[in-house]
């Protein structure tokens, strides 16, 4: 649960980053939802960029932005602890104001 919490949180703050810069800086919203997503000690290295995208075609107001987040669960005691592999997967989305 914690892991879908972070990385949530990571993508909410990637479309809140998004929505301040307005233009649709995407390399600089995708390093900002992996800086994010690092601060909660996640082993993020084998992270895939995050997605983001504008669905309405550009990031000018009244447009959306969304920002998808995706990540294989690793149990923070890997050696003692033998779990599934899980994938995480969050989406957050707003309206360029």
């Amino acid at each position: 649960m914690f892991t879908y919490t972070v990385m949530a949180d990571a993508a909410n703050e990637g479309v809140r980053y998004a929505i301040v810069h307005s233009g649709g800086d995407v390399s600089g919203t995708q390093a900002r939802v992996l800086t994010f997503a690092r601060t909660s000690l996640h082993d993020v290295s084998s992270m895939p960029a995050p997605s983001v995208t504008f669905p309405d075609g550009n990031a000018t107001p009244p447009n959306r932005v969304r920002v998808t987040v995706s990540y294989t669960y690793v149990p923070w005691l890997k050696q003692f602890i033998n779990t599934p592999t899980m994938n995480t997967y969050a989406e957050g989305r707003m309206i360029v104001p």
